[in-house]
């Protein structure tokens, strides 16, 4: 698939898009619809097609991209904002699904608790508060009618064909080891030795069991680990790693196993605490800060509606500062 090809698929799907987001005849968003899914189609036969031969057809990645890509299109050309949002949620859980394809199971649940268990409960609230329309006739014009719907495809469906390109094509064919692009297993297995060793508690309890399992059940020995000149302990050669600890006056290289490996959230947590513990810090507070602007908001409307509700029934308002409009109303 040469570039050319990818780019004229990825403008055929911003034309369906685009035909199906605007309010056109019913003959129309079904042209519309069949355009954007060919192209789609197009685009996953091409990139399948380029898998190695032993590679397997990776039948849950298909499934769970085509949920997610049916359910960001209903997303955003449905009427309804409920339904909408009914939609995103199929977005991400298709979404997380991919992630724990991945063996990222950190960034799965936290997609799911995060966009579906917070934002998403917000967003609802917000409708039911602010909107009682029971037919779309019924709806404000911005609630029926796309803003900048081309600006919006035309950057959405750019950032699609330049991604495609840089991840799927490489001299103007598609790359043998797409989807499933990864790094060099002997990199990714060091990065992960390094971690563990900068957590000593669990590298003291991985020698002691790998000792223990070295004597056959006996008891292990007094042990102190020994480290070079740059404080690491850990020793890659030929993908084997091991220790060298020091038990009273000898020395003694112990091979530890891979199952010493620290796991996905293990590493998230160290790239959190060990790599970007600033960006850290700065979450935080902007978090602590939107939640102390959300409870004085929340406060200052259940004053005001509370002393609303006062003054209509003749009583004293609770509030008595002087620019209150209610300050002096009715006893």
């Amino acid at each position: 698939m040469t570039p050319s090809i990818l780019y004229i698929a990825c403008v055929i799907g911003a034309i369906g898009l685009h035909l199906i987001m605007r309010p056109h005849r019913q003959t129309t968003r079904i042209i519309g619809a069949i355009a954007g899914a060919g192209a789609v189609a197009f685009i996953m036969v091409k990139v399948l097609q380029g898998l190695a031969a032993d590679a397997p057809t990776p039948i849950l990645e298909v499934i769970f991209g085509l949920a997610a890509i049916t359910g960001a299109v209903r997303m955003v050309t449905h009427p309804r904002p409920v339904f909408a949002a009914i939609y995103f949620v199929l977005v991400v859980v298709s979404s997380a699904g991919m992630f724990l394809l991945l063996d990222a199971e950190f960034m799965a649940f936290s997609l799911i608790i995060v966009y579906a268990g917070a934002i998403l409960i917000t967003y609802l609230f917000v409708l039911m508060l602010a909107q009682d329309a029971t037919s779309t006739a019924g709806e404000a014009l911005y609630d029926r009618l796309p803003r900048e719907p081309i600006a919006a495809l035309v950057v959405g469906f750019v950032l699609l064909a330049g991604l495609s390109d840089a991840f799927l094509l490489v001299d103007g064919g598609v790359r043998p080891d797409a989807p499933g692009m990864t790094p060099p297993l002997a990199s990714v297995e060091a990065e992960r030795w390094a971690v563990l060793d900068g957590l000593p508690r669990q590298l003291d309890e991985t020698v002691e069991s790998a000792l223990a399992t070295e004597d056959e059940g006996g008891q292990t020995p007094e042990f102190t680990i020994e480290r070079d000149g740059d404080g690491r302990a850990i020793r890659l050669a030929d993908g084997v790693a091991t220790v060298d600890v020091r038990i009273g006056d000898d020395t003694r290289t112990v091979k530890l196993p891979i199952s010493a490996l620290p796991t996905n959230t293990q590493l998230v947590g160290w790239a959190l605490v060990a790599v970007f513990p600033v960006s850290l810090e700065i979450a935080g507070v902007i978090l602590l800060m939107a939640m102390f602007g959300a409870v004085v908001l929340a406060r200052r409307q259940i004053d005001l509606s509370e002393d609303e509700v006062r003054v209509a029934a003749g009583l004293q308002p609770l509030l008595e500062d002087e620019d209150s409009e209610f300050a002096g109303g009715g006893s």
